[in-house]
């Protein structure tokens, strides 16, 4: 039998999954528009930092979910 206080844990790292996708996505876009300006290289950096920042959000995801497991 789980406590209550376990399970508004697991509920946290639930609601968490939404805030460590989007901030690494919206981060990542931010990043890649900043170096895009600076290097001049658009749409290049951008689509970089979407690419990194959604397989860093699958990294959070999978990390906040083997938690969950525990």
């Amino acid at each position: 039998m789980m406590t209550k206080k376990s399970e508004q844990n697991k509920l946290a790292l639930a609601f968490s999954v939404g805030a460590v996708v989007s901030a690494n996505i919206i981060g990542g876009i931010i990043v890649g528009y900043l170096l895009d300006r600076w290097l001049n290289t658009a749409p290049w950096m951008i689509v970089t930092g979407l690419i990194l920042g959604t397989i860093f959000a699958f990294i959070g995801v999978y990390r906040i979910m083997s938690q969950l497991e525990e």
